[in-house]
């Protein structure tokens, strides 16, 4: 009986001790579980981290266009030269002096735009520029991708409108595609189930981007 009695409680013991280790065990993987993920759940500081430089707050956003729209206003004059077509000179006036179609006009004029402070006008077109933040846009390679955006915090886009003056020609007015990366989240993953850092990708887009106004002929 006696011997029973001891095996009853080393057998007692060791389930103590083995129920011990592994709540222990549990608890550090628990630990190590929850810290984990609040460094790869998704949030302001944790996209931050990732992704530097895609988000901005409402107060960020407003100092960038600040600086957007002073680089775009501020413009440099070129130090370089080159040759006209066929050697004629063309000043402001763009109009040929020499030859068989002297007085003709020789390249594009620029004409007034709307008057906005905002509008650049240059040759025939005139462009303004403004900022879109969308939730879902088509790729390079045409597939639709959702954004990713938090409350106060979104990715948002330099976008150039460009349009030609009515009645100014020698020249077509047309936009270059401006190519930017976006954080985006993956495929098939619904835009209300992605939480994590790894439910997201990088992506990039065309944005519509400089205007040129591109000779005619």
């Amino acid at each position: 009986m006696a011997g029973c009695h001891i095996i009853r409680i080393v057998t007692i013991t060791l389930v103590l001790v083995l129920s011990t280790q592994a709540v222990t065990h549990f608890n550090q993987m628990w630990k190590k579980l929850l810290t984990s993920r609040k460094f790869t759940t998704i949030t302001k500081e944790n996209l931050q981290k990732y992704f530097p430089g895609y988000f901005r707050t409402p107060s960020e956003q407003l100092e960038y266009e600040r600086l957007i729209l002073y680089g775009s206003k501020n413009k440099i004059p070129v130090s370089t030269q080159s040759m006209a077509p066929y050697n004629y000179h063309c000043n402001v006036d763009c109009r040929r002096r020499y030859g068989p179609f002297h007085n003709m006009r020789f390249k594009r004029q620029a004409r007034g735009g709307s008057g906005n402070n905002d509008d650049f006008m240059h040759a025939c077109c005139v462009t303004n520029v403004f900022f879109e933040t969308p939730d879902l846009k088509p790729s390079v390679n045409g597939d639709n991708r959702n954004l990713l955006h938090l409350p106060g915090m979104r990715q948002v886009f330099k976008v150039e409108n460009c349009s030609q003056a009515a009645g100014c020609t020698g020249c077509r007015c047309m936009h270059e595609q401006s190519l930017a990366s976006a954080v985006v989240i993956k495929k098939p993953i619904p835009p209300s189930l992605a939480d994590e850092i790894d439910d997201l990708e990088i992506e990039l887009f065309y944005f519509s981007g400089c205007c040129k106004c591109v000779n005619n002929g």
